[in-house]
């Protein structure tokens, strides 16, 4: 059986996983790569089209269907549209809709598993994908796989793309054990990683969100107030005890504020990404 749709489970999952803008900037060049044919325009757009219809069909958009002239030939701008449009096949997406767009294109045999899974695995993403041999018709399925939590790699804080969801688990189980210094180190962290991939510039990756943060706010489209409390929180972690650094002094987070910032923390996330969506969306219809 082919791959028909992730669970709702998996969706669930997807839904404060981040694939990093590098992630998605190599998978695009994987596609540049997939569609061209050397002396072959046609060909080449041809292969374009594919791709974005297969995207379309999962982001819910209408199919453009190519047609040329009465010799065959097809008008300069209908190259521009799609190698445009093709540049922005892993830019628009959500986590979990880019994994059904990959999982479409793998079942295609439009790109190979192995290619996909190393550079998910190099971003730190959660999820990878298989493929499943069908002994009835001997075809090959793909099947998505979304990692259990515990079983990412535990977040190192000096890789430049740390799991969000791992960390999300990690304020979880700080909750859990009223370690309310510890979710606030996470929390801080989950910004840091989120403002540095909206900022998609390597040159941030080694600052501490407070180096960066001015940037951050001109980027993010997330309201002033909101960002605002995501810079506190930041300052909070570097001098409240046992969250940045070791002191004989007890922290002096209340559960109650830290039910508050797990919480919070997790719906800013989901808010940027959005957010994100749908500007590139709006920017995408103008042109």
């Amino acid at each position: 059986m082919p791959f028909i749709r992730l669970t709702a489970k998996q969706k669930s999952a997807l839904d404060l996983e981040i694939v990093p803008q590098d992630a998605r900037l190599e998978l695009t060049r994987v596609i540049r790569y997939a569609c061209k044919a050397l002396d072959e325009t046609a060909i080449t757009l041809l292969r374009e089209n594919k791709f974005i219809n297969i995207a379309n069909q999962v982001l819910g958009k209408p199919i453009y269907v190519l047609e040329g002239d009465d010799w065959g030939e097809y008008h300069p701008a209908e190259y521009a549209w799609h190698h445009g449009q093709r540049e922005l096949i892993m830019r628009l997406p959500s986590t979990s809709q880019l994994a059904e767009i990959l999982a479409d294109y793998l079942q295609e045999e439009l790109m190979r598993a192995k290619q996909v899974n190393e550079i998910l695995k190099k971003y730190g993403c959660g999820f990878f994908f298989e493929e499943v041999e069908n002994i009835r018709d001997d075809r090959t399925s793909i099947k998505v796989n979304v990692m259990p939590v515990e079983s990412i790699e535990e977040v190192d804080l000096n890789n430049d793309h740390p799991n969000i969801r791992r960390l999300a688990a990690r304020m979880d189980t700080s909750l859990s054990d009223k370690d309310f210094a510890g979710l606030l180190h996470a929390a801080a962290s989950v910004f840091e990683t989120l403002a540095k991939d909206v900022m998609e510039n390597p040159n941030v990756n080694s600052q501490t969100l407070a180096g960066f943060f001015d940037g951050y706010r001109k980027k993010s489209l997330l309201p002033a107030p909101v960002l605002d409390y995501m810079l506190l929180v930041y300052k909070n972690r570097n001098v409240t005890p046992l969250a940045g650094h070791g002191s004989l002094t007890a922290p002096t987070i209340t559960e109650e504020e830290a039910v508050t910032l797990c919480e919070l923390t997790k719906t800013i996330v989901r808010i940027e990404r959005k957010l994100a969506e749908q500007a590139t969306a709006v920017k995408t219809k103008k042109v």
